[in-house]
């Protein structure tokens, strides 16, 4: 673990990852120019929040339902012919463990369609489990392969 620290803290300080962020974007045809200037992304027209209905701790989070959910506001694919959108996305603000109250928010929809978003916002709600008990939190490594 303190090798791999050690590495991520080098590549970040030489500026190395920031280098190869920027080629991983014009590898997939986008414009790295975004890394230094962020307004040149695609915006979406419209944003919507996903509250909690109640109190308690996220127990769970179901990441399936989420994936789902972008792809049908088009900010995914659900097959390979499907458009995607890049100005559509969410954006989390709780994760597994923390304390919520009713209203709270929880994620911010970006989306240009409001075609499917009363189905998205459905699988957006029910994909938060609350509970009255702080969950253990996850492993930060589940399991190591190769070795």
């Amino acid at each position: 673990m303190e090798e791999g620290r050690s590495l991520a803290q080098e590549m970040i300080a030489s500026g190395k990852a920031l280098e190869r962020f920027r080629q991983c974007i014009r590898l997939q045809g986008g414009d790295a120019r975004i890394v230094d200037d962020p307004s040149l992304m695609p915006s979406a027209k419209y944003h919507a929040e996903i509250n909690s209905s109640k109190s308690g701790y996220i127990t769970a989070m179901h990441c399936r339902d989420f994936g789902i959910a972008l792809a049908l506001l088009e900010g995914g694919r659900s097959k390979k012919e499907d458009r995607i959108d890049p100005a559509v996305g969410l954006e989390f603000h709780r994760c597994i463990g923390d304390r919520v109250t009713p209203g709270e928010k929880l994620v911010t929809i970006q989306y240009n369609s409001e075609a499917r978003l009363a189905e998205a916002r459905q699988l957006l709600e029910n994909g938060f489990v609350i509970g009255d008990q702080k969950p253990p939190l996850p492993p930060l490594v589940r399991q190591v392969i190769g070795r």
